[in-house]
């Protein structure tokens, strides 16, 4: 394989103790995840109808968070809000633990310069060979969750200088351990206020460790993984991307990926007879005058960029 080049200052190669603090932070959270993951599928079993508050909590959390916060908003600013509901959109994103603001930021924006060409795309599940085997195991695995423990990461000063020159991004970026902990340990601090020592446990696992393990299950394995794999395709642009569109609903739309690659500043990827369930969400946001949203593309531009 050869080795990739990179513009000055696209990437870092960290070393010592700040290698060190990455895989151990995404070493711990995984243990902490899946553990507690197992705990709440324990409780749900045990206490179906849990599900009726939980899943939806978790799943439009999870939306919010990653896809809304993390990516439209902060990476591809595909609308503008207050200082207020951007801490607020930031909050959301951080506690999901998949990496701080900034360096998520980052880590997308490569993503989308260099898709799915290896060694560059932080996470192409090419990274292994381009058979569908090799995609669909150790490529899904790399996707999923290796890429976290590459020594090479993204530069935050190349791909994000603006948001380290936005208080709001910069203090999250600046605080991203405690609060990413604070995400998993409140629910059990509550918990105990509320119910004791029972609740807390499990308001830990349903509201801590599942919330991040749901989160990393459809942002990583899923979109970064899945959806760069299997599905459709309908749009003459670079990279692997494709469609998952029959899951659209329950995704809240992040399985129309290949549209948000073909698009990426819109904010719904629904763009073309799709269904995403979130574009609700958004309505209500936008009639209330919480976010003001970036036009969609118009049926010529989705026509002109369609394959032949």
């Amino acid at each position: 394989m050869t080795t990739a080049i990179f513009d000055r200052g696209e990437i870092q190669i960290l070393t010592g103790r700040a290698y060190a603090r990455r895989v151990g932070y995404f070493t711990l959270m995984s243990v902490i995840s899946i553990a507690g993951t197992v705990v709440a599928i324990k409780e749900l079993i045990s206490n179906p109808f849990d599900a009726v508050y939980v899943l939806p909590i978790e799943f439009l959390a999870t939306a919010l968070g990653a896809n809304t916060a993390l990516h439209m908003y902060f990476t591809h600013r595909a609308f503008t809000t207050s200082v207020i509901f951007r801490g607020i959109l930031a909050l959301l994103g951080t506690i999901l633990c998949q990496d701080s603001v900034v360096q998520w930021v980052a880590n997308h924006k490569r993503h989308h310069r260099h898709v799915d060409i290896v060694s560059k795309d932080p996470h192409t599940p090419k990274q292994f060979g381009e058979s569908r085997f090799a995609m669909l195991t150790i490529g899904l695995f790399w996707a999923s969750a290796g890429w976290k423990f590459s020594r090479i990461v993204s530069s935050k000063e190349f791909y994000a200088r603006q948001l380290l020159n936005d208080p709001v991004a910069r203090w999250f970026d600046r605080h991203f351990l405690a609060v990413s902990f604070a995400g998993l340990w409140l629910p059990f601090a509550v918990g105990w206020f509320v119910g004791g020592e029972n609740l807390a446990i499990k308001w830990f696992a349903y509201f801590g460790a599942l919330r991040v393990f749901i989160g990393y299950f459809f942002t990583e394995f899923v979109v970064n993984g899945l959806c760069h794999v299997i599905g459709s395709r309908k749009f003459n642009i670079k990279g692997n991307s494709t469609n998952l569109t029959f899951l659209a609903p329950t995704t809240f739309g992040a399985t129309l990926h290949h549209n948000h690659h073909a698009f990426p500043r819109v904010l719904s990827p629904a763009i073309d007879g799709e269904i995403d369930t979130m574009n609700i969400i958004y309505w209500v946001l936008e009639k209330m005058h919480i976010i003001d949203i970036e036009p969609k593309p118009t049926q010529i531009d989705i026509n002109l960029k369609k394959l032949q």
